[in-house]
């Protein structure tokens, strides 16, 4: 192999430590704002059940306990109504959209 491929062979390495070195910045960029996006969507949502659920004052366990209640209403009222749960999403079976 003359000096010529040698320094291409080189400079392609380079080229590809730089593009992995990129990738791994890209990556870790994309999952940062994926954690603060769902960050995000806890805090509104948890401030969205603590103002509706009557519950600002409470304990994680309490309102976990409380949590609870309402699921298993909803449960019951589901059974009633002809609903099905399919991957954890309530889905209507008569007709009247979500």
């Amino acid at each position: 192999m003359d000096e010529k491929d040698k320094k291409q062979l080189e400079s392609l390495r380079k080229q590809i430590t730089q593009l992995k070195a990129r990738q791994k910045t890209v990556l870790a960029r994309s999952k940062e704002k994926e954690r603060k996006q769902r960050t995000r969507r806890l805090i509104q949502n948890g401030a969205l059940a603590e103002k509706y659920l009557c519950c600002e004052n409470m304990l994680p366990e309490e309102f976990e306990n409380r949590v609870k209640e309402i699921a298993k209403i909803l449960q019951a009222i589901d059974g009633k109504n002809g609903t099905a749960r399919n991957d954890g999403k309530l889905q209507r079976n008569d007709g009247i959209p979500n």
